[in-house]
């Protein structure tokens, strides 16, 4: 039976992209020491992310950094070394999924006025989700997902994640949401 409250959700299409590295910030989410393992379900997105970050970092954007609050003192509680978080690269510890709780994402957004969100790493159905929704509706951020660049523990959950970024209730936020691949962004600076 068709609900008449929410059209069809069609199949997602990655678009080319092109980012404002003076309006953007690239969030990379939940990548930690789990990494090290080959088959831990994050470790597939490291070369792209890994390229991704050089060029971000190369092009002078704006990065961030979240992990888990009850990871802080486990050995698994770093951001995975391949990414080489640098000492300017802000890491925060977030209590849960959603990770402007605290303030201090905020925080840092407001100052360097950023109005564009680009979103990697995992977990999409919780950390992706909860984040990439809060900012849109709350804070009014632009968000750029690429879909090669997150990723979930079984294929269910990924799926059901960017299904329910696109099928939310509020149809009017859908325009704030861009999916993308890796390959697909393009960086260029504002004056």
């Amino acid at each position: 039976m068709k609900d008449p409250n929410y059209p069809e959700i069609k199949p997602l299409e990655p678009v080319p992209v092109t980012i404002d590295v003076n309006k953007t910030a690239l969030l990379v989410l939940e990548l930690s020491g789990y990494c090290d393992d080959p088959e831990y379900f994050c470790s597939p997105l490291i070369p792209g992310i890994t390229k991704l970050l050089e060029e971000a970092r190369a092009a002078g954007m704006l990065i961030a950094f979240t992990l888990p609050y009850p990871w802080k003192e486990l050995p698994h509680g770093h951001v995975y070394k391949g990414l080489n978080r640098k000492p300017t690269e802000l890491l925060i510890f977030v209590p849960g999924f959603d990770k402007f709780i605290g303030g201090q994402l905020q925080t840092l957004l407001n100052l360097y006025e950023i109005d564009t969100l680009l979103l990697c790493g995992g977990k999409s159905n919780m950390a992706v989700v909860y984040t990439a929704t809060r900012g849109a509706q709350e804070y009014g951020y632009n968000i750029v997902i690429p879909v090669d660049g997150i990723a979930a523990s079984t294929d269910y959950e990924q799926e059901y994640a960017l299904f329910h970024l696109r099928a939310m209730p509020d149809r009017s936020l859908l325009k704030k949401f861009t999916y993308t691949k890796m390959d697909m962004i393009s960086l260029s600076a504002s004056d």
